[in-house]
């Protein structure tokens, strides 16, 4: 996928990043293996019907111009995560949908709570070395995973 204004994403922190396919198909491979279906190819199917229908949405809703370029409307993660699970209530797999939907729900709820901790007078620097160890084990984790599937 080449990297064009219309696939950059709006994450939840304020960050821009550029949309990658194979990181919605892996969300959307994980809700389906939570419910017992391990086929890749439907995982990468349904990314492909969910980017193709995002991006029909987006020119439904028209480009606003201006005078040098075109600002196209930009997705959110809220827009992903509501796009994946309709389609996947589409398709058949509602408890892959209420699956994809509770890891947004978790990970929202640890975000919340790492804010928490590292905001609270109380604990000091006790919550933030806390918040900081947990996102170094968590990171730790993602790259262990990383290296094991190569």
């Amino acid at each position: 996928m080449k990297r064009r204004a219309e696939h950059l994403v709006l994450k939840r922190d304020g960050r821009r990043e550029f949309l990658r396919a194979t990181k919605l198909a892996r969300s959307i491979h994980l809700a389906l293996f939570s419910v017992g279906v391990d086929e890749d190819w439907r995982a990468l199917e349904l990314a492909n019907v969910v980017l193709q229908a995002l991006r029909q949405k987006q020119r439904m809703a028209g480009e606003v111009t201006t005078s040098s370029n075109t600002v196209l409307t930009m997705l959110t993660t809220s827009d992903l995560s509501d796009a994946v699970q309709h389609v996947l209530v589409v398709t058949g797999q509602p408890t892959a949908a209420v699956s994809f939907g509770a890891v947004a729900a978790e990970r929202s709820r640890r975000r919340q709570s790492l804010a928490t901790m590292s905001r609270s007078p109380g604990l000091g620097l006790v919550s933030s070395s806390l918040a900081e160890s947990s996102l170094a084990a968590s990171s730790l984790a993602a790259r262990e995973r990383r290296l094991t599937r190569e």
